[in-house]
């Protein structure tokens, strides 16, 4: 069983959130200049934040970030000045990837028009990505339009899906090229850059058609009895660009697997492993894997999977006060460490929300934060949450595993990240239900309370720094990084503001007003 009694004096800070750092008898951090870069997020004009990316070595544009609002994409600099716009009609952003490698991180938009036809009463369309270059807004289409895919299934009305969105490019910092594929892929591509235009630099068969069984050595019997490698219709690749072994390669979970691909050329050898698995054995399941992947900094061939929903549905939730943003979370649960060296896995299953007649759409659902690493010496622990019996509990795991070290009722954990720049990262939490609340299956809304932690490696424990009433994390989409990814197309995290007096993040009262906060 997990231990939790070091964790006594968290749940008293929590559960009353009232105390302070002075009354802690802490010494405040003091106020300390920052350059704007260390934020990452700017106010504009309008009184709207802006998640920004660092730009390298184009003095004096310090960081980028993009908005498509109106008809236009626009790049603005860290000070809110625009430095160019561009005609769209698409909504959907990826980016924070250097495809140009210029040091300006780049920006791709879906594009999407009518078919003129239907699926059921839903409109087909045609989905189209285009890439624009961070420094001049230059627009770059490497890739041909694909046509929705239109389901149809006994008992249900059809429905169709996109082929291109924002989660088609995957990519990493080891390399400037993208790898591309579309969310029901047969084939994928890895697109480099080179004299001003899109080269392609290889592609591959995805583990979805027999072509996979056909050509690569490594491929492995899927965990159906199908009697064959692939998976027809493996869902959407679900990963990064990494190095593994000194190599750059493709690693993604897809449906009931996880690979690496080599980047280049097609070839029998391209596909370098295949570990296929299905969480809790269980093969009455699609297999998906759905949820965040991130490599851990402590151990960098240990690649995290947290499938579940990202900490945004609970955020979404708290403001609308009904359970309605993510019902579905993620659908198969689990946590899985995969070992790309050794193409090994470790997984922790948690639950299906099929189950029980659909039943099981809370029970054991698992909610990650965008910063789930409690990082130490060598390979880093886990954090998250996970809902049982209407009840939020915070998971530690033991050192690079699955398996809890300590687990903590009746608080939700919304980040981990370092507020006021001085290396320490601190700990975000809202309880969920106070010691004095009857005990039962309904404290799924966090409390309008938050506390700042400090984690112990060495006494492996928490301690209240500061806490914030009436008030949760304002939680606020940004893209992914070149170590993190998610299938959201992007990461929820606790923005920071960074002014000519220190570092501020964002807060969202009960009452609807954003506001800032410093520790």
């Amino acid at each position: 069983m997990p231990r939790r009694h070091l964790f006594r004096n968290v749940i008293a800070a929590v559960g009353t959130l009232a105390t302070t750092a002075a009354g802690l008898g802490l010494t405040a951090v003091p106020a300390h200049a920052v350059d704007p870069e260390d934020g990452t997020v700017i106010q504009l004009s309008d009184g709207s934040y802006l998640p920004i990316v660092p730009v390298t070595g184009h003095s004096p544009v310090e960081a980028v970030g993009y908005r498509v609002s109106g008809g236009q994409l626009r790049a603005y600099d860290q000070d809110g000045v625009q430095l160019w716009a561009r005609s769209t009609t698409g909504t959907q952003l990826s980016g924070g990837y250097d495809f140009d490698a210029d040091g300006w991180p780049d920006v791709a938009v879906v594009i999407s028009a009518s078919a003129g036809s239907t699926c059921g009463v839903s409109p087909l369309t045609t989905t189209t990505l285009h890439f624009y270059q961070g420094a001049t807004g230059t627009q770059h289409t490497p890739l041909s339009p694909l046509s929705d895919i239109c389901w149809s299934f006994p008992g249900t009305t059809p429905y169709p899906t996109h082929q291109w969105s924002e989660l088609a490019p995957l990519w990493g910092d080891e390399t400037s090229t993208l790898f591309t594929s579309p969310y029901y892929a047969t084939t994928s591509w890895y697109l480099g850059f080179a004299s001003g235009s899109f080269t392609t630099a290889g592609a591959l068969y995805y583990p979805s058609t027999s072509s996979y069984d056909a050509t690569y050595t490594n491929a492995q019997p899927n965990t159906y009895p199908t009697g064959t490698d692939y998976i027809q219709y493996a869902h959407v690749a679900n990963g990064l660009v990494t190095s593994v072994s000194g190599q750059n390669r493709a690693v993604f979970w897809t449906s009931g697997r996880v690979l690496q691909y080599a980047i280049g050329a097609l070839s029998s050898s391209q596909l370098v492993a295949d570990r296929p698995y299905l969480t809790g054995g269980r093969t009455d399941i699609a297999g998906r894997n759905y949820g965040l992947v991130a490599v851990d900094p402590g151990s960098p061939n240990s690649i995290v999977l947290l499938a579940g929903t990202s900490n945004y549905s609970l955020y979404q939730d708290a403001i609308t006060g009904t359970q309605s943003y993510d019902v579905w979370g993620g659908i198969e649960r689990h946590v899985s460490i995969y070992n790309a060296a050794a193409n090994t896995v470790q997984d922790r299953f948690f639950s299906y929300a099929h189950d029980n007649n659909d039943g099981h759409r809370y029970q054991n659902r698992v909610s990650y934060p965008a910063h789930p690493f409690v990082r130490r010496a060598g390979a880093s622990r886990l954090a998250y949450n996970v809902f049982r019996d209407g009840r939020w509990r915070l998971h530690v795991s033991q050192a690079g595993s699955t398996t809890s070290l300590y687990e903590l009722d009746d608080v939700f954990l919304w980040d981990i990240a370092d507020l006021d720049g001085d290396g320490t990262p601190e700990w975000l939490i809202s309880p969920t239900r106070y010691g004095t609340d009857p005990l039962g299956p309904a404290y799924y809304f966090p409390k309008w309370q938050t506390g700042a932690y400090h984690w112990d490696e060495t006494a492996l424990t928490l301690t209240s720094i500061a806490s914030f009433p009436g008030v949760i994390p304002h939680l606020q989409k940004s893209f992914t990084t070149a170590n993190t990814t998610s299938s959201d197309g992007s990461l929820a995290s606790v923005p920071i503001v960074a002014d000519s007096g220190g570092l501020e993040f964002l807060v969202r009262t009960s009452a609807g007003a954003v506001e800032r906060r410093t520790l």
